[in-house]
């Protein structure tokens, strides 16, 4: 319904203003599900996530070095400005939620967040360890590899999940995952995303120069490697930051590998297709893109506050940045930041996209002759990418692989192993459930209901 607020699946806001220092904890524990499973490839996650991290940070630095290195320092500025910028607010950020832990645990209190300290109320690392690693600006692996280490200690712990360590390793890791993949979403938007417009506008402009000649300079290569590097950052914060939320819901069903891998495709050929547009107005009208930015944010902050409006109690300041962060990640992407349907939500922000994208190349080709192989990009970026791939995988995903098709099968099984872990954590043992469950199944199938029984006394009488 248009206009109707929705409640936010980004941030999980505490209702409860008087439990502070419960804070975001007791929220998470209340949508951590009954049934509690990690998957190898939700280790390799983390660990994918670790390294491509790294490697997108470092290849942006080696590409500002580059261009110092070659003369070229107005861009190898930007595109160091760019890359240092996010990356000192995201350790900023990261740094503040570790000095958070810090002083909860020096006064002995229930911290919100206790990302790092064990079980045994010891720091996970050292707080000399922490502000290195935030110098370094590597403040979100930490919260990467503490998820991954929980998870392997979740994988390793052989009991059944109302084993009460067990639990808590994954609450341990869900926690962690939720600040990394949070720290990496805004990551991959403030920096990743800047980068693919800076940098393809850089390489777009040297390969048009160095097309007739056919020998391109070995750094173009880098840079088309440090190019896809961020795409695939972007794509797979998004998707990671959608399976993160899942597995913490109970009334949620988690992602499966392969739905995983369906929609990164998805997101990584409609975010090629989209920087590519981007690009190809950059080198239209120089700066002049900023206008087609801001008409773009107005456009989308009108669609994203009739069909995803959001209702955080108590939190009207929060809602309204909220909206707006939403329209800034529609730029580059549409994200779905309320719950609720999807299906008019993506329609309109890709068909926003769609016709930004034929105008470009379509309506506005004059400044874009000249640029080599152009007749097969505004036929194969629209077409093949946007159309034909991205959309295709999405389409395919949404009818036979989102996983709410599997959430009424699943429903079942789900609510009677939630049943099960209650009263295992009551210390009623779930052989006991069972057997109940077992003598009510047979009591209901033998003994007759009451107008079964009058048919059968009319039967004997006749």
């Amino acid at each position: 319904m248009y206009l109707k607020k929705h409640e936010s699946k980004l941030l999980l806001i505490p209702k409860n203003e008087d439990k502070e220092d419960a804070g975001i904890i007791a929220v998470l524990t209340d949508r951590v599900p009954s049934v509690l499973i990690v998957r190898w490839f939700d280790l390799f996650c983390f660990g994918f996530a670790m390294c491509s991290y790294v490697l997108d940070f470092f290849s942006d630095i080696g590409i500002a070095i580059f261009h110092f290195w070659a003369g070229r320092h107005l861009s190898g500025a930007l595109v160091l400005t760019f890359a240092l910028i996010p990356s000192v607010i995201i350790n900023i950020i990261s740094m503040v939620w570790m000095l958070d832990d810090e002083m909860h645990w020096k006064r002995r209190a229930h911290p919100r967040r206790t990302g790092t300290f064990e079980l045994n109320q010891k720091r996970f690392i050292s707080l000399g360890k922490m502000i290195t690693l935030c110098i370094f600006q590597m403040g979100p692996l930490f919260w990467y590899y503490k998820a991954l280490y929980y998870g392997w200690m979740f994988t390793k712990n052989k009991k059944d999940d109302t084993d009460k360590e067990k639990r808590k390793f994954f609450m341990k890791m869900v926690e962690a995952e939720r600040d990394a993949t949070l720290l990496r979403f805004f990551e991959a938007f403030l920096e990743s995303a800047p980068q693919l417009i800076i940098q393809g506008s850089i390489a777009a402009n040297y390969f048009q120069n160095y097309y007739i000649t056919g020998k391109y300079p070995y750094w173009l290569y880098f840079q088309a490697a440090s190019l896809t590097l961020s795409i695939i950052s972007i794509s797979w914060s998004v998707v990671v930051q959608n399976r993160s939320l899942r597995m913490t819901r109970d009334d949620k069903v988690n992602i499966w590998p392969h739905e995983a891998v369906l929609q990164f495709c998805w997101r990584f050929l409609t975010i090629l297709a989209r920087i590519i547009t981007l690009v190809a107005f950059v080198l239209m009208f120089g700066i002049y893109v900023v206008f087609l930015i801001f008409g773009h944010l107005i456009v989308t902050l009108v669609h994203v506050i009739f069909l995803q409006a959001l209702h955080i109690e108590a939190c009207t300041h929060i809602e309204k940045l909220l909206l707006l962060i939403n329209a800034m990640i529609h730029l580059f992407t549409p994200f779905n930041m309320a719950e609720g349907n999807t299906r008019y939500r993506y329609l309109v922000a890709y068909t926003v996209e769609f016709l930004e994208m034929m105008i470009i190349f379509l309506l506005l080709p004059t400044p874009l002759d000249a640029f080599p192989l152009i007749e097969k990009i505004r036929i194969g970026v629209p077409a093949t990418f946007f159309i034909v791939l991205g959309i295709f995988i999405m389409l395919i995903y949404y009818k036979f692989f989102h996983p709410n098709r599997r959430q009424d099968l699943e429903a079942p099984n789900v609510e009677r192993n939630e049943k099960l872990v209650v009263s295992e954590l009551n210390g009623i043992p779930s052989a006991a459930i069972e057997k109940a469950e077992h003598m009510a199944e047979i009591e209901e199938h033998s003994v007759p209901t009451t107008s079964e029984s009058l048919l059968e006394e009319d039967e004997c009488h006749n």
